[in-house]
């Protein structure tokens, strides 16, 4: 209905007198618009700029059509002609920049958006328009300021309080991105997005029983978000309420298959309750759809130590370093496993490598010194015996005097 109102709004402004063959054109092409008949809708339009040149309804009316099929640069081309022929139209700047917006010509979206501006100063949605290729320029204090105008200008505008609520959570402004959100809800009590996205923002801010009832009107508003079900699982688990969290997770791979993350999640649910086997179940699956998740790895190998398979335990962790080289726990956990089935160059090879992660990092050194120390490098052991002391090492003091005087 929205798109029908829009155009027929844009045809009262432009109709104007004309031959009579190319006004009926139009109309058919204004019904065959509105039913959602896009090729239609051209065809007719076609005709009536056939009969009359200059019709700047039958161009702009085209132009929404070929907009709507996705021919954005026909799209283009006709809203052109349509301000070659009226320079002070502002919707066809705004829909013009619409399509360039689509076309990812975001610097020339914002010209035209601006030039929109520039003809209608009210014009609440291009603001809006313009704050979202903003913000897709990563720009989000950019984009929250076109909103914020928006809003001046319409203080019923609930895009745009949806929308600067995502820009001030992507900043971290989750108190500032609630009242958003509660506003964008306010105003449209049917919002799932907006109940979804304040979930986030109340998960973040550590309010996990209130994300808790976002996550669950979202779900009653869109049943198919598989996303709400795996993010209240995540806020039934951080208030305690694992059992709820299982089942949240089980339903968001019963709804997506392809939900790593929630396969990832069940995983870390089985390994806290103590079902390794099963988290590995888990955990597979997850790497199985997004192999370069390092810290999947990483807990895949936690539970394969746990159940005794130290050499699968180390692959993992090796993996999970591959993915990510600087995720310290790994390397621990390897050379930790490594020095129980006696591999101590396998040991001192991760304590190096935590080194040039972490160079002042003490216990990487008074274990290295340790290692080599079983392998009979004398001269190592103290180098690092001696360095670790400098970082503060009590271990290493006591150490260095029954080794190195």
């Amino acid at each position: 209905m929205k798109k029908a109102l829009f155009f027929i709004a844009g045809f009262a402004a432009m109709i104007s007198c004309k031959n009579e063959g190319s006004k009926i054109y139009e109309i058919n092409g204004t019904e065959k618009y509105n039913h959602q008949n896009y090729k239609g809708a051209i065809a007719d339009y076609t005709e009536a700029i056939k009969i009359e040149a200059n019709d700047t309804v039958a161009y702009y009316g085209r132009a929404n059509a070929k907009f709507e099929l996705h021919d954005y640069k026909g799209a283009i081309a006709d809203y052109t002609k349509v301000l070659d022929m009226d320079a002070k139209y502002a919707p066809a700047y705004e829909r013009r920049g619409d399509a360039k917006a689509a076309l990812d010509d975001d610097s020339n979206a914002i010209i035209d958006y601006s030039l929109a501006i520039q003809m209608n100063p009210k014009a609440a949605d291009a603001y809006v328009k313009m704050g979202n290729v903003v913000a897709k320029q990563q720009n989000d204090t950019g984009a929250i300021s076109n909103y914020s105008k928006a809003i001046d200008i319409d203080a019923k505008n609930n895009g745009a309080y949806y929308a600067r609520g995502v820009a001030r959570y992507r900043l971290e402004d989750y108190k500032g991105a609630i009242a958003d959100y509660t506003k964008a809800i306010d105003l449209n009590p049917k919002n799932a997005d907006a109940y979804y996205h304040r979930g986030l923002a109340r998960f973040d801010a550590q309010d996990y029983g209130a994300a808790v009832g976002d996550y669950s009107k979202a779900i009653e508003l869109n049943p198919d978000n598989a996303n709400a079900y795996l993010n209240r699982g995540l806020a039934r688990a951080r208030s305690k309420d694992f059992k709820g969290a299982y089942e949240d997770y089980s339903k968001a791979i019963s709804m997506d298959p392809k939900n790593d993350g929630a396969y990832t999640s069940r995983g870390n649910a089985k390994l806290a309750a103590g079902d390794n086997q099963g988290a590995i179940a888990d955990y597979s699956q997850s790497i199985a759809i997004s192999p370069k998740h390092a810290q999947v790895y990483y807990s895949r190998g936690v539970a394969k130590s746990r159940l005794g398979d130290n050499n699968g335990a180390i692959a993992d962790y090796e993996r999970a370093v591959r993915v990510n080289p600087r995720l310290v726990a790994a390397y621990y956990e390897s050379a930790r496993l490594r020095v129980a089935v006696e591999d101590y160059k396998g040991a001192i090879e991760d304590y190096t490598r935590i080194i040039a992660v972490r160079p002042n990092d003490a216990d990487a050194y008074y274990n290295r010194a340790m290692e080599n120390y079983l392998l009979g490098h004398r001269a190592e052991v103290c180098d690092d015996l001696r360095r670790a002391k400098e970082l503060g090492s009590m271990s290493a003091f006591k150490k260095i005097k029954d080794l190195c005087q």
